[in-house]
């Protein structure tokens, strides 16, 4: 599971993105609450990448301009932020509230896909535009490895599509 949750993230954060779970982009902005409370607790890891870094690996990126590299600077253009929570080293109380915490926050209706893997399960929640070719603000959580990712941007699916063939 946890290689599946590193390709969906390497493959989602370089693709075109500007991600909100709802479209007052609310649902994104309180998880990364939730996690702000939550990263005092010494178990709680938190990596944010914001505009700078976003901006360095893009830069690193260019270097190699073929034209799987073009097609993946197309597809990170919109992203503003990604922030990675690891709680699995968390005692199981602190670990079972987030976890509550998490579920009553996100919107059902905004997931897009659950996928299992060997008894595991991750959710990706965003939301679609009317037209279905972007996904705004992304949420990945895999509570059972202690996971989650929040990504918050804009994706194009056909950027998606490129980087993915």
């Amino acid at each position: 599971m946890k290689k599946i949750i590193i390709t969906l993230t390497i493959a989602l954060s370089f693709c075109s993105a500007s991600f909100a779970v709802s479209s007052d982009q609310g649902s994104i902005r309180r998880v990364n609450q939730l996690v702000s409370e939550y990263s005092t607790h010494p178990d709680f890891q938190v990596i944010s990448i914001g505009g700078l870094g976003l901006a360095v690996i893009k830069a690193a990126i260019r270097h190699d301009l073929d034209d799987d590299t073009v097609a993946l600077l197309k597809a990170v253009r919109n992203i503003k932020r990604i922030t990675i929570a690891n709680y699995e080293d968390c005692p199981s109380d602190v670990r079972d509230r987030f976890v509550s915490k998490l579920d009553r926050l996100l919107d059902k209706e905004s997931l897009l896909m659950e996928a299992k893997d060997s008894g595991e399960i991750m959710r990706i929640y965003g939301e679609p535009s009317e037209n279905g070719d972007e996904l705004t603000d992304l949420i990945l959580n895999v509570p059972g490895d202690g996971t989650l990712i929040c990504i918050r941007g804009t994706v194009r699916m056909k950027d998606v599509n490129r980087i993915m063939d």
